[in-house]
């Protein structure tokens, strides 16, 4: 199934231009979901140097959560730059630092990521080389993964089970969701589910894990209670009509849970789509984020205060607590909460499909690249690019280098040149003059 996300980035590309008024650069993962440093490619290529380095860089991380320290580690290689090769050469060579790996005339570049109340962020801000710009980036992927969920028929099943639990991945942020399982079995919920998951992933079993947080380790033989599912890695990407007919409520197991960041994706954007009720495993807060784009909770209906539980095994607790309230409901007591979710199902769903939630998230992706674009015109910083090419060109090997015709994406002395032109005549040519 492909999974067409370049359509988001042509999207934000354009966005971008609007605003900046001039080209930019957007770098993204592909293939999709991979977060091998190596896979950060252009969208488009610039056909010249120059273009390189006069156009702002948006580095995309606005699918998976940041990981600071992981990039500090897991640098880029230009195994097949010939000017690389020099620099090294010369020990002049300035390691990469982190996902910022083409340096170019701003001082800063951008990060797009999806992510609040981070560390992360506060990491790339402290190092002064990007400025983090904030979006919902699943929630504009779910209302394209997710279009034809309003046209579809959700009418539920006589018999159904309470609920729908979607557990495919349980390796990194992802390993409280063995955990899980685990405890839907020790708190005899697990007849009450539709749920799979998998004995093993990534090729070692879950006996076999390395889990950086030993509480999440399974007491049970999962094995022997749960079906192994054969969902694919885009399983997230899609539903299951007959998923939601057979259930009543989905149990949304995030990506973040063990954790303080708020990072949401398509997967709590899911049960709103298909107009299911849900219960949110993921760090606390996570419901007042949907809240603040317009949503509503279920705090009428069954207790909500999980979410403001920060310990996450308490918070995990919290869940399986109101898993046992919900089976425990009268049939009078059913019947009214259905009742009561249906209203609110029905203001999610439509909400979800319309032009002002969208908006909202395009508006707040605007707003964001605004300040930042505005951030880098008060202060491109070219001083700094000057001053590292000056010094580069006291070698005769680097004044060489630029001399010879190279390909077009390798400097040369007239491009050089040029740059130097338009670093004069950028924005305020009188006031940038002065800073270099």
């Amino acid at each position: 199934m492909p999974i067409p996300l370049d359509r988001l980035y042509h999207f934000i590309e354009s966005v971008a231009i609007e605003i900046y008024g001039s080209i930019v650069t957007i770098y993204r993962f592909f293939p999709y979901g991979s977060k091998n440093i190596q896979d950060l490619h252009a969208l488009k290529k610039c056909n010249t140097w120059f273009e390189l380095m006069i156009s702002p860089i948006i580095w995309c991380n606005d699918q998976e959560p940041l990981s600071h320290e992981f990039y500090k580690q897991h640098t880029f290689t230009w195994e097949k730059s010939e000017l690389i090769k020099l620099y090294k050469s010369l020990d002049i060579y300035v390691p990469v630092k982190n996902l910022n790996f083409v340096r170019n005339i701003f001082k800063k570049n951008l990060l797009l990521h999806s992510e609040k109340r981070s560390q992360n962020v506060e990491k790339y801000l402290a190092e002064g080389e990007l400025i983090p710009v904030y979006y919902w980036s699943h929630a504009l992927i779910a209302g394209d993964w997710f279009r034809y969920a309003r046209h579809e028929n959700f009418l539920k099943h006589t018999n159904t089970k309470k609920f729908l639990i979607y557990n495919r991945a349980w390796t990194g942020t992802r390993e409280y969701r063995l955990k899980f399982s685990d405890l839907l079995i020790e708190h005899g919920l697990l007849d009450q589910c539709l749920t799979f998951y998998n004995h093993v992933q990534e090729g070692i079993h879950y006996n076999d894990y390395t889990f950086h947080n030993p509480k999440w380790k399974p007491q049970h033989a999962l094995e022997k209670h749960f079906q192994s599912t054969t969902a694919h890695s885009y399983a997230s990407a899609d539903f299951c009509v007959e998923d939601y007919r057979a259930t009543e409520i989905e149990i949304v197991l995030e990506t973040l849970f063990d954790d303080d960041r708020l990072h949401l994706t398509e997967k709590s954007l899911r049960p709103i789509a298909c107009g299911q009720p849900f219960l949110l495993a993921a760090t606390h807060g996570s419901l007042q984020y949907l809240r603040d784009y317009g949503f509503q909770t279920f705090d009428t209906v069954w207790d909500e205060s999980y979410d403001t539980v920060q310990d996450p095994y308490d918070r995990m607790q919290a869940i399986l607590k109101v898993m046992h309230d919900i089976t425990a409901w009268t049939d009078s007591q059913r019947q009214k909460n259905i009742k009561s979710m249906a209203v609110i199902v029905a203001h999610n769903q439509k909400h979800f499909f319309s032009d002002l939630f969208f908006d909202s998230v395009v508006n707040e992706l605007r707003e964001n690249l605004t300040k930042a674009f505005k951030e880098i015109k008060l202060d491109p910083g070219f001083n700094k690019w000057i001053d590292l090419w000056e010094y580069r060109l006291q070698h005769a090997e680097i004044q060489g280098f630029l001399a010879t015709a190279q390909n077009g994406r390798y400097p040369t002395r007239k491009e050089y040149e040029k740059i130097l032109g338009y670093i004069e005549q950028y924005a305020d040519p009188v006031a940038n003059r002065n800073k270099i």
